[in-house]
């Protein structure tokens, strides 16, 4: 059982990348990842000894906020529109606690199948980013189905792939392929929020090297083996990857000032009375004429959708999975958390693998990353209860 988790949570994570069905749908990635959590979530029924952490509490209690806002909207509209979306949160929170388990079973070797598997998931991606290159498509999706799934996609791998080596990164072909194919990702994709995510990540990557002079030699190797990487693929795509960038700079100025009504945030200004209990995210309708599109915010829509409780509750998950860690995963962790306040990441199975890994890696500080500690405080996972302090 165990091998095959592990060969699920492999091609789960290996395949994120690939979408085949439309936005919205399962995509073949979803039903390994859903196997591997049914199939860890049996083994689990025969753990001894289950406690569960801060982390996951808060996770599962703003999961059930989401469920009972939908479930309250669904009686009384009499439409069951609204329950696909509690869908997304509790098959996240699924894979996430089976994640979790898995990570404290097998401890490193779960940390390098997952290094290996988005760093292939990256490779995918911008395998297909090289042939819309090549193609002249202005604004490239990858093997997505719009750029900003690749973009967002993109800095989560990338910050997956920083947290797992603490930030600094081992000089290995296949490591350092993932992390430059993610970077292609964000560049390729000409998103100016995940660009200034990226800025973040890169910043806490400068941070966590610049205490140690060996670190900090690392750094200054693998920095320009990414730029070269990048400026190779900018050239042999005939500058259109400089050349989307710079027509997505020019029009910064315009996005800026139409990103009030672009991103939806004028359905909170214009109906504030569901901030308090939330409207839930079916039959738009009844925000017209502000009913066109999703609110692109994953803050503003957990307000205004699931309101101050949702909000407040998905706050409590990230600071309770950062509250121990760093300050330079605090920064690389900007980085996803900043493209968030202009696009609705929420059902990104990737965004929540961070928080699941700052969680595990960091929940007792900096020494958990490579020395893991007993740890029923992982979720629900075996072992006895921990007596440290």
């Amino acid at each position: 059982m165990n091998l095959i988790a592990a060969v699920l949570l492999f091609l789960g994570l290996s395949l994120a990348s690939f979408y085949i069905f439309p936005s919205g749908q399962p995509q073949p990635a979803d039903f390994l990842l859903l196997g591997f959590a049914i199939i860890m979530s049996i083994m689990a029924l025969g753990d001894e000894h289950l406690e569960l952490s801060p982390f996951v509490v808060s996770w599962g209690m703003m999961v059930l906020w989401v469920l009972f806002v939908c479930l309250g909207w669904t009686l009384v509209m009499e439409t069951t529109a609204f329950l696909m979306y509690p869908a997304f949160f509790f098959f996240n929170f699924l894979v996430g606690m089976a994640t979790l388990r898995f990570l404290r079973i097998f401890g490193s070797y779960a940390r390098v199948l997952i290094r290996t598997a988005v760093s292939i998931a990256l490779l995918v991606t911008a395998g297909y980013v090289m042939v819309q290159l090549a193609m002249g498509v202005n604004r490239t999706t990858g093997s997505f189905n719009n750029p900003n799934q690749l973009a967002y996609f993109s800095l989560c791998g990338v910050v997956v792939l920083m947290m797992l080596d603490d930030f600094r990164p081992q000089l290995k072909p296949l490591v350092l392929s993932g992390l430059a194919a993610g970077m292609v990702g964000i560049l390729a994709a000409s998103s100016l929020a995940a660009m200034g995510g990226g800025v973040l990540v890169v910043a806490g990557w400068a941070m966590a090297n610049a205490t140690r002079i060996k670190h900090f030699a690392r750094l200054l190797v693998a920095v320009p083996l990414l730029l070269v990487v990048v400026i190779v693929i900018n050239l042999r795509a005939d500058g259109q990857v400089m050349h989307n960038l710079q027509s997505r700079m020019d029009r910064a100025p315009t996005k800026v000032e139409s990103m009030y009504e672009e991103r939806k945030f004028d359905r909170l200004v214009h109906f504030p009375e569901y901030a308090i209990l939330g409207a839930g995210e079916g039959e738009r309708q009844r925000f017209v004429p502000y009913h066109r599109n999703e609110i692109h915010s994953s803050y503003i829509n957990m307000l205004f959708a699931y309101g101050i409780p949702g909000l407040g509750l998905f706050l409590v998950v990230i600071f309770t999975a950062l509250r121990r860690a760093p300050a330079y995963v605090w920064v690389g962790l900007a980085g996803p958390l900043f493209y968030s306040v202009t696009h609705n990441g929420l059902r990104s199975t990737l965004f929540w693998l961070v928080l699941v890994l700052c969680w595990h890696l960091y929940r007792w500080g900096r020494q958990s990353v490579h020395h893991p500690l007993p740890a029923a405080q992982d979720g629900l996972v075996p072992g006895e209860p921990s007596t440290r302090h």
